[in-house]
């Protein structure tokens, strides 16, 4: 053999174990930034390899990002999300067709980005991006592949056992160094969905033993083939796990991850929603009107990281308090996150304090009105003194029941007795509910208790819906009225509603104007500090995501005609 020949043999040589190593070359594919016309306007990656048609369907898979990864979802800012998995492979040209049996498939992956500084991966986000998907690529429905890394780990595990997923998509999740709600863990098994979780032995940012207990929480839930659930650990391996993970081919697993989720499909997809477009006209509007930004003050203490309610005292100083499971005390934050300030609360509880209103005698009330599964049959309100100068202050109990509830708890489609909002207006109290009920049916109900010591019965004086859905979207989780007591403000995960223009009248009578938040967390506290500026917290979650002072300038938004 001369020379030639024996350069000739190793490029052949070459070529296949190229081939054999990171598949078919993906020449002509298309990798591209796009951005959803759906409400949420998500920014994303479409990576459509060169087969793509609108006449064959091929399986997707659906990437979610970690927390370093989030950006604005302009071109710029998705960048970010080529860092790590899938579409670091594409990006590297090392992504190509796999086979299962004597088939070979190429996929479509689809990246959509969170936006900045602190967003998680919601069902609702995930399921609107889902149902944008199936309806605008010719997707094999039987192959819908979901995964993530970290805190989009997290996101797989949350769409998958959610009511958002009943129907279930998914032909196959795969959460890497990830941790999950193990209370739903079963959730996963009664939908059939095949798991292979991995994860680093010596990951100190989402803890070894966080990941595996959760996957072992499904893995001993009845029914199920067992080889459909796979955990993967790697020792000596971090947080990045994912770099082994996604690698395009069997140097870390046989099957690659890839060739694994080609190994399963859904015999019978269920039908999809049609996802919320919003026209293009409507959309420039809506960013220039209703769509805020909110500027970050400060990260909260820790001291405050399941922060609810949230007042501003008639001295300027911001007063919040912590969620269930913590001692009775009001903290004062200042405009750096610290918490140079606190108050014990003497003959009171902290059942399930959610908010706070204040009158303008200095009078401070503590609403122990969380009532999640909808079984207390008393609720109280708590009435302090903040102008005491100990560190010790004594409250008064206003108890209250409400009428229209009969039953502890009611039926799943009448539970609408959880309340996290309320407001002192008129020398009484005025609750706004956070309704829960299955479906969701967008209805909040109002009811108003006197503002002394005593045991009453509610009122209920006004009900308002402010959308049907996504139930997140619109749960109210604070309110707060401003001083001069012509605007009242409504809180959710992701947005607000300015209500005025009622004076003399019920709150549904008045002006509503909605403004969609720049980020989706679960945000309690809302005050006003004057008539045209707002302060808002949310809980800290997994010391990745909210604990944040913010600040919002409402004016534009302001009625200033109320005729």
């Amino acid at each position: 053999m001369d020379v030639k020949d024996s350069t000739s043999v190793f490029k052949t040589i070459l070529i296949v174990v190229l081939i054999w190593c990171y598949g078919l070359p993906a020449s002509a594919q298309s990798l591209e930034a796009k951005r959803t016309p759906t409400i949420s306007r998500i920014g994303y990656w479409e990576y459509l390899p060169a087969e793509y048609s609108q006449e064959k369907e091929l399986p997707v898979i659906i990437f979610l990002h970690g927390k370093g990864e989030r950006g604005d979802g302009s071109e710029a800012g998705l960048q970010n999300v080529l860092t790590w998995g899938p579409l670091r492979q594409v990006k590297n040209d090392k992504f190509g067709k796999y086979k299962y049996g004597n088939k070979e498939y190429s996929f479509i992956i689809l990246a959509p980005q969170l936006n900045k500084p602190s967003s998680f991966w919601s069902p609702e986000l995930v399921d609107e991006f889902i149902n944008y998907a199936l309806h605008t690529y010719n997707i094999d429905k039987k192959r819908i592949y979901l995964t993530g890394l970290s805190m989009g780990g997290n996101g797989t595990w949350n769409y998958a056992y959610s009511n958002f997923n009943a129907e279930n998509k998914l032909a196959a999740i795969a959460p890497i160094a990830a941790w999950g709600n193990e209370k739903k863990a079963c959730i996963i098994k009664e939908r059939n969905i095949p798991v292979w979780a991995f994860h680093g032995e010596d990951d100190m940012t989402v803890p070894f033993a966080q990941g595996r207990s959760m996957f072992f929480a499904v893995d001993s839930c009845p029914g199920g083939n067992k080889e459909n659930y796979r955990f993967t650990s790697y020792p000596k391996v971090a947080h990045n796990s994912w770099q082994r993970a996604y690698f395009p081919s069997n140097k870390w697993h046989t099957p690659n991850i890839y060739e694994w989720f080609l190994s399963h499909s859904l015999e019978n997809p269920p039908a999809t929603g049609l996802p919320e477009i919003i026209s293009e006209k409507k959309t420039e509007a809506e960013s220039n009107t209703n769509h805020v930004t909110l500027k970050v003050l400060a990260e909260l203490s820790t001291s405050i990281s399941e922060t609810s309610g949230l007042i501003v005292d008639d001295k300027g100083r911001i007063w919040s308090h912590n969620d269930s499971g913590h001692g009775p005390l009001l903290m004062r934050i200042d405009t750096t996150g610290a918490v140079p300030e606190f108050k014990k609360v003497i003959f009171a509880s902290n059942f399930d304090w959610e908010d706070l209103a204040k009158d303008k005698k200095g009078n401070v009330y503590i609403g122990d009105i969380g009532n999640n599964e909808n079984i207390r049959k008393q609720l109280i309100i708590y009435k302090v003194a903040l102008g005491d100068s100990s560190r010790r202050i004594k409250a008064e109990a206003i108890t209250f029941t409400y009428p229209d509830q009969l039953e502890f708890p009611p039926a799943r489609d009448k539970m609408n007795y959880d309340a996290e909002a309320m407001i002192f207006y008129h020398d009484s109290l005025y609750i706004f509910t956070k309704n829960r009920t299955e479906p969701y049916n967008g209805l909040i109900k109002v009811y108003s208790v006197p503002s002394r010591p005593g045991s009453y019965e509610a009122q209920l004086v006004d009900s308002l819906r402010l959308g049907d859905g996504p139930m997140l979207d619109n749960w109210i989780t604070g309110a707060d009225i401003s001083p001069d007591e012509k605007t009242v403000v409504l809180l959710s995960h992701r947005k607000l509603w300015l209500l005025s223009c009622f004076g003399g009248k019920r709150f549904s009578e008045g002006h509503v104007t909605e403004l969609t938040l720049d980020t989706f967390t679960q945000k309690e506290g809302v005050a006003f500090t004057n008539d045209s500026t707002l302060y808002l917290t949310d809980e800290r979650f997994k010391k990745v995501l909210g604990g944040y002072l913010y600040e919002l300038n409402i004016n534009a938004w302001l009625s200033k005609d109320c005729d």
